[in-house]
């Protein structure tokens, strides 16, 4: 029994295979993969945060971008 090909509905579901698998995040100050449910960095010990500011990983020219975006909306809406 253990030699026959497994039928269509035996094998598990495609969510099934990942569960296992556990995100991770980027540590602010060393940049080393964390993951996500870890309360410090094992590589600086620097205690992992969620971030909830949102610019806070963004590129400089984003943020100039999006606060130039701000200003030609508002400047437009008042004319």
């Amino acid at each position: 029994m253990a030699d026959r090909p497994l039928a269509d509905w035996e094998y598990p579901d495609e969510p099934d295979y990942d569960d296992d698998e556990t995100d991770v995040v980027v540590c602010s100050a060393c940049g080393a993969e964390v993951y996500e449910d870890a309360v410090s960095c094992p590589v600086c010990g620097e205690y992992v945060t969620p971030s909830t500011d949102a610019w806070s990983g963004r590129p400089t020219w984003w943020v100039v971008l999006g606060l130039v975006g701000v200003v030609a909306t508002a400047a437009a809406l008042a004319l």
